[in-house]
């Protein structure tokens, strides 16, 4: 073997280390950073459809009382919390409520957002809330629908509308086991502003 063919194989030789080391250094290096992304972003999609599952859409809520009263909740939105200590607590958008008070009448509810507690059934409506029972229409702020005290508490802005009269005041009280309604001023010395619609019978 002459010279010449030594030094084509120690060229050869020196060209195939250079690709293997290339290889390792770069190729291998790089497939294993796309692998290592590829997984790292199999775990983001998973983390943000972990975070993202406390979110529902068109619920519904049904549970009837010890009296018999029916409650109906329904929901365009829902947000449950998942902290432990709020498991319960559940955030509500454009939200829908029938009660129906057992030979009392049906008090319906309207309003943009609300926060239910799942175990009490208690319900704090806000945001453009409105309500109508029997004859009466009530618009306000806010309205607190308690079960565990079987009152509701209107508040905020409230107005009161019947065909007989336009009232504004403080607080509207139902009680759901009568199905009365009380009305309150938070001062004492303030006045109910009403007015009076009377229809004339000729």
């Amino acid at each position: 073997m002459n010279v010449k063919n030594y030094f084509q194989i120690a060229i050869s030789v020196i060209i195939i280390l250079i690709l293997v080391s290339f290889y390792y250094n770069f190729l291998r290096q790089d497939a294993k950073e796309a692998s290592d992304f590829d997984k790292n972003k199999k775990n983001e999609i998973s983390i943000s459809i972990s975070e993202n599952s406390n979110e529902l859409n068109n619920i519904e809520y049904n549970s009837i009382d010890s009296d018999g009263n029916s409650y109906y909740l329904n929901a365009k939105k829902a947000l449950i919390k998942l902290d432990e200590e709020k498991k319960n607590e559940v955030l509500l958008e454009d939200v829908t409520s029938i009660i129906n008070l057992k030979e009392k009448g049906i008090i319906y509810i309207k309003s943009k957002n609300a926060s239910y507690n799942k175990q009490t059934n208690d319900t704090f409506f806000y945001k453009d809330v409105e309500i109508n029972y029997l004859d009466n229409s009530i618009a306000s702020d806010n309205l607190d629908l308690i079960f565990s005290e079987k009152i509701s508490n209107i508040y905020n802005n409230v107005v009161y509308k019947n065909k007989n009269l336009n009232l504004i005041t403080d607080n509207i009280f139902i009680d759901m086991v009568s199905g009365d309604i009380n009305m309150k001023m938070k001062n004492k010395s303030s006045k109910v502003k009403f007015t009076a619609n009377y229809e004339f019978i000729n």
